[in-house]
């Protein structure tokens, strides 16, 4: 995301959701965006429940495999 209120704001509902997110800021083609990231997680069905409980709160994601 390219907005730092929107950055923080979101900072605030996954900590609400007591989710720890990592937040980093990352140069593309359009600019400066912040990117977040939530886990690792032990294992991929741990990872979906977490997706899961992120869409039901409106936050949307994917699930990246290192």
């Amino acid at each position: 995301m390219s907005d730092p209120a929107k950055a923080d704001a979101l900072k605030s509902k996954l900590s609400g959701l007591g989710v720890s997110a990592h937040f980093s800021k990352v140069q593309t083609s359009k600019g400066e965006v912040t990117r977040v990231r939530v886990g690792p997680f032990a294992s991929r069905a741990e990872a979906e429940a977490a997706l899961h409980k992120l869409s039901q709160a409106g936050v949307s994601g994917i699930i990246v495999n290192k």
